[in-house]
């Protein structure tokens, strides 16, 4: 029986509510630039799925066979996921079925775990942990923690609707590699930008969404956004290989309420996305209180921080509650930001762990 994926609802009138923002200005970016159990090993990749309730995993670790190699069995990606089939007989948590390992839910919903090329999973303590391989691509030493699989995600589609997709979180070696080889299959030179998600979601028990819309920027309109929500506060980590650090500006407005960007972006043209740098000019930016472990942060002053030669992949910048956005735009550009732009395993989206 082929695992199944339950579809919920597009997007919400969550759009009406951060149109009501609009008339606050973007105070950051025209200021700046005015001023033991289950193994499996893959050699290849795939994807998986996640569940609505929020049940923290919780079956304990038994031995399973061990699959691995390139020629191995791995769940099929589906671009267009199909609703749950109904209850299923299996117990809440992860568990082998043909040969994949997969995450039941208490819904009934099934969510096949992703396999990671360079890496084994195995179930710990009712999670889904990955190990890298020997010969891993990574520059990881074999056996050592390569991430995460949290069943708890939903994303939405290219058709508007959100689908149980599951999310990879993995350290920030994996994710750096990952963005090298999307960076590398993209031909045209304006595309040349990709997405790995910036929040950290590996302690969360409750459902995380990832969603999509034009409303990301107080004051200024149409402008696409990857929106991640959550509960609580969680993590914001590093996303950007050649970055050269971050600032931070704490506003207070609306969904820009606090901004990080990388200090590279304050060289280039205020008014164009370059090509070259268009990663350096992501923008990431939140609606809920940020956090800086030993610091406070003031309100319109910019916090820097350069830590670490070089400022890694997964290095921890803020701690966020709510949610956090991630836009391509500088004043007067900006780029589309669906699905295709989101680093992803299959059609499983790829955030960062916290190194």
């Amino acid at each position: 029986m082929e695992p199944s994926r339950r579809v919920v609802a597009g997007l919400s009138g969550a759009a009406l509510v951060l149109i009501g923002v609009g008339i606050a200005a973007l105070v950051f970016d025209s200021g700046l630039y005015g001023g033991g159990g289950a193994t499996i090993s893959h050699g290849g990749t795939a994807s998986p799925k996640p569940s609505f309730p929020a049940t923290s995993p919780s079956v304990p670790a038994r031995p399973s066979p061990i699959v691995g190699g390139s020629g191995t069995p791995s769940p099929a990606v589906s671009s267009s996921p199909s609703a749950s089939s109904g209850p299923t007989a299996h117990p809440v948590g992860f568990a082998v079925q043909n040969n994949a390992l997969t995450y039941y839910a208490a819904d009934g919903t099934v969510v096949p775990v992703a396999p990671v090329t360079g890496c084994e999973v195995r179930i710990e303590q009712g999670k889904a942990i990955y190990y890298a391989l020997a010969g891993n691509k990574y520059g990881l030493k074999t056996g050592s923690y390569a991430g995460e699989f949290k069943p708890l995600v939903s994303m939405g589609q290219s058709d508007g609707s959100n689908a149980e997709t599951g999310g990879l979180v993995m350290a920030g070696p994996v994710v750096a590699r990952m963005i090298a080889d999307k960076l590398a299959s993209i031909k045209t030179p304006e595309d040349k930008w990709i997405v790995a998600l910036p929040v950290d979601i590996r302690s969360t028990v409750s459902i995380v969404s990832v969603t999509f819309d034009q409303f990301g920027l107080a004051g200024w309109s149409n402008t696409p956004r990857v929106l991640i929500g959550f509960p609580g506060s969680l993590p914001v980590v590093e996303i950007n290989p050649t970055n050269e650090g971050f600032h931070v500006l704490a506003e207070g407005i609306g969904v820009t309420a606090w901004q990080i960007i990388d200090p590279k972006r304050l060289t280039l043209a205020p008014d164009a996305i370059d090509p070259a740098h268009a990663m350096n000019q992501l923008l990431i930016y939140g609606d809920g209180t940020p956090t800086i472990p030993g610091t406070s942060v003031p309100r319109n002053v910019y916090y820097d921080r350069k830590p670490g030669n070089p400022f890694a992949v997964g290095q921890l910048m803020l701690s966020a509650t709510s949610s956090v956005s991630v836009s391509l735009v500088v004043d007067g550009s900006r780029q589309d930001l669906g699905p295709d732009k989101v680093l992803a395993v299959g059609d499983v989206p790829v955030f960062v762990a916290k190194s």
